[in-house]
This record gives C-alpha cells, sequence and structure tokens, in this order.
C-alpha cells in the first residue's frame, strides 16, 4: 500500500442496495468509484518514479573531459548523491551537494540521454568552478518562483564537510545569494553575506523559502544548520539579518531507517511558509517537534526579544524529518525517515475540529500520504509544481554517510525523484493575482 486511505465496506453497501432497491442505481455509481479510488490509490510506489539513479552521472561535454575528471579527482561518482529537486514548467532541477570532494557540478538540470537520466550542470559549467567564488561552490536548495521563473540559489561557499577520509572541510568563499532568470536564462541578483550574518568558517545554508510583500518576491528565508540560525535576506534593501533561538540549536539524536541507526548532529534544518505569506514552519533533523513564526516578525531586524517571543511549538511530527513544504490549500508535507514516509499535516482540517485560527491551531490531523520503503527511504527535500503534484527526492542518504550504499545496482537505485498526484500546487502558485496582508 504506497497510501492511507480510509476503507468503505462494499459488503455494507451491497447490503443496503438490497434492503432499499430504488437506490441501487446510485449505491452502484458510489460502489464503482470506491473501487476505482482504491484502485488508484493501491498503485505501487514505482508508477511514480521519474528519474532513478544508481550511481550519478553528467553530460560530460566529451567523453575524455569525464576521464580526466576521474583520473584528477574532480570526479568521484560515489561521493556524488542528488539532495534537493525542483520543478519549473517541464525542467527538473536538482542539488548535488559537496558534501565531499570529487562532485563537479552542485546545481543542475536532469536531461535523458540514450534512456539513461544523467545531470547537466545548471547554468553551465562555467559556475561550477571550485575556487571562483563568482561562481557556485555549494548548493543544497533553492527557491523557483513559478509566477516570474526565478530562481534563488543559496550557495555556502564551504565544500567537504562530511568527508570519509578525514581530510578538512575547505572555507573556500563567502557564502551568497543568486537569483537567476531561468526563462531568460541570465543572472537577475546576488548578495554577498556578511560574517556577522552568515560566517564562512562556520555556516551551512540548508533549505529556503521566499516571501511575497507589496506584490513581488523580496525575502529568503534560510536555514542555517551549524550556526543554528534563521536567515533573512531583503532583496529590495540588499540587507540581510538573523535571528536564533533554542528550538534552532543544533542537537544529538538517532534515526532508526530500515534497521541502520545514524547518528546525527542537527540544528534547524527544513523550512516551509504558508501559502498566505504569514507564517513560517522549521524544525530540526534531530527532533520531532514543530515550530511557528510570522513573518511579520521574522522579516524585521533588530528585535530579538519580540521575536523569542513570537516563537511558537505547534507540535510534534511521528517521526525524524529533513525537507518540508508547503500546499495552497493550507497543508504541510514532510518525510518521516524513520517508516519510509511522507506525511500530510492538513492544517484547515484542524483549525476546524478546533475552532482555532492559524496562530494557534495545534498539529494533531496527520495523515500519511505516501509510504513504501521501496521508494521512499530517506526523503529529503519536497516541492509541488503547477500541475498539482508533489515531487521529492528519496537518496537513501543514511547509507551515504554510514558507508553501506551499495553503488553495483544489486540493491536497487539508490536515489529516486518522485512525482504523486496530490490535487495541489506550491505555496508560491498564483500569489501575485492576490494582495498580501502580511
Amino acid at each position: 500500500m504506497c497510501f492511507h486511505i480510509k476503507w468503505i465496506r462494499s459488503e455494507l453497501l451491497i447490503n443496503l442496495a438490497r434492503q432499499h432497491p430504488s437506490t441501487m442505481s446510485v449505491l452502484f455509481l458510489l460502489l464503482s468509484f470506491v473501487v476505482l479510488s482504491l484502485a488508484y490509490q493501491t498503485r505501487p510506489c514505482t508508477d511514480f518514479i521519474e528519474h532513478a539513479f544508481t550511481v550519478v552521472d553528467y553530460a560530460w561535454p566529451t567523453d575524455s573531459a569525464r576521464e580526466d575528471a576521474i583520473m584528477d579527482g574532480t570526479f568521484i561518482q560515489t561521493n556524488n548523491i542528488i539532495s534537493g529537486v525542483n520543478v519549473y514548467k517541464d525542467s527538473v532541477f536538482v542539488t548535488v551537494p559537496r558534501w565531499r570532494l570529487g562532485v563537479p557540478s552542485t546545481l543542475n538540470k536532469i536531461v535523458v540521454k540514450d534512456g539513461v537520466s544523467v545531470l547537466q550542470p545548471y547554468p553551465n559549467w562555467g559556475y561550477q568552478t571550485i575556487g571562483d567564488c563568482h561562481a557556485l561552490q555549494f548548493v543544497q536548495s533553492v527557491a523557483i518562483d513559478p509566477n516570474t521563473g526565478l530562481m534563488w540559489i543559496i550557495d555556502t561557499g564551504r565544500i567537504n564537510f562530511f568527508a570519509a577520509d578525514g581530510t578538512p572541510t575547505q572555507n573556500i568563499c563567502p557564502p551568497k545569494i543568486i537569483i537567476y532568470d531561468i526563462d531568460k536564462d541570465e543572472e537577475k541578483d546576488r548578495y554577498e553575506f556578511p560574517d556577522s550574518v552568515a560566517n564562512r568558517n562556520r555556516t551551512f545554508l540548508n533549505d529556503i523559502v521566499i516571501q511575497y510583500h507589496g506584490g513581488k518576491a523580496r525575502y529568503a528565508y534560510i536555514t542555517d544548520d551549524f550556526e543554528g540560525r534563521l536567515i533573512v535576506y531583503d532583496r529590495k534593501k540588499s540587507m540581510s539579518h538573523f535571528y536564533s533561538h533554542p528550538s534552532m540549536s543544533r542537537a544529538m539524536d538517532n534515526i532508526t531507517i530500515s534497521n541502520e541507526t545514524i547518528s546525527v548532529n542537527d540544528g534547524i534544518n527544513g523550512i516551509a511558509l504558508s501559502s498566505d505569506m504569514a507564517y513560517i514552519y522549521y524544525g530540526r533533523l534531530s527532533g520531532f517537534d514543530l515550530y511557528q513564526v510570522p513573518t511579520k516578525t521574522a522579516r524585521k531586524p533588530g528585535k530579538p526579544r519580540q521575536f523569542s517571543e513570537s516563537v511558537r511549538c505547534v507540535g510534534s511530527k511521528p517521526a525524524h524529518a529533513a525537507g518540508m513544504t508547503y500546499s495552497k490549500d493550507h497543508s504541510l508535507y514532510f518525510g518521516g525517515l524513520d517508516d519510509n514516509t511522507v506525511y500530510k499535516w492538513d492544517i484547515n482540517k484542524d483549525k476546524r475540529r478546533q475552532r482555532k485560527s492559524f496562530k494557534k491551531v495545534e498539529m494533531k490531523t496527520v495523515e500519511t500520504f505516501i509510504g513504501d520503503p521501496a521508494c521512499v527511504t530517506f526523503v529529503d527535500i519536497l516541492n509541488f509544481d503547477e500541475k498539482k503534484n508533489l515531487w521529492f527526492s528519496a537518496n537513501k542518504l543514511h547509507k551515504y554517510f554510514l558507508g553501506t550504499m551499495d553503488f553495483s545496482g544489486n540493491s536497487g537505485s539508490n536515489v529516486l525523484i518522485m512525482k504523486v498526484p496530490a490535487g495541489t500546487k506550491g505555496y508560491l502558485s498564483g500569489i501575485r493575482k492576490g494582495k498580501q496582508k502580511y
């Protein structure tokens, strides 16, 4: 079973039809609908795989370029793992964080060559040069505005955080944000974070959401995992600031995934923004609590006490989670690492049941959206497309860090890019048509 569903017993419908023959046609139609619904809901999770990778490879300009990269160590195939996934129109963009050495391109677009999915460096190979601070050094997440085609790219500027061979982290460039126009294929803006906000020797920019204000995408909220900070970038003023809170601080925890246990020392990780632009949601990988803070507080610098007083724990997730995303219809989706699941919190449903506002609603009604160890092992980053599908990466990341990942193909694919019908779009969809109060 890939989906959590509520069963309607067909025997009950049949008995009702026998007792009330006049309603036979209506019940028959209802029964047919139920059968068709169950047939859809019980589809194997493999039906939702868009791209599969046993090992990650690239669209090299020539065969000799690939061979040279292997020879000089700039391409170590087993060090390349896809993390983030985002979709714009018909293009699927993915990130390959430079957690270890030998990653030739950190931001890419998936292309299919001879029936095989490979990565095409995005926007081009020149943007991937290690040591060139104008180029991209370490990208784990991006945010794409479907209304404008602008991609907001966060670059930590540091590489080799989790070396298996003990080599040190390389603090190469200051962290930065680049705004790139996908349709026009040109850079629109860039901003380098000062050390006082994101220290070039300590920071780890993990995830990003963007907020509309005054009819335009203005603010970016970024999680700094290592420093335990929420970083805020104001594009209009070309300024940045940060807030910290005990809920963001790093903590140790153990996570067991498919009988393998990994220890994590993690701070604020996944982040989501409500579709009305009013609230930020966030949590740690090394914990279960989910927190909320108003954007009207977070976006204003210099108010640490007000920020601290505005942070609210909304509930406890049923499992450890990395990424999360918010839908247009006010549901929060996140991965459940312990049980190979994607969960959905229907916030509107809890609002009605509890008779509370978004400001006070508690996370009670959490449902399984899709769950299957065959396809949903370590859900990393999730996003919606404009066709009402939820996309996410499932990358067995625990195996990558434990050194147990099988690159031979005998254990199947290591990274899956999944696309599952959700019946809703993402938090940014169509937002220009409305007015934002916040």
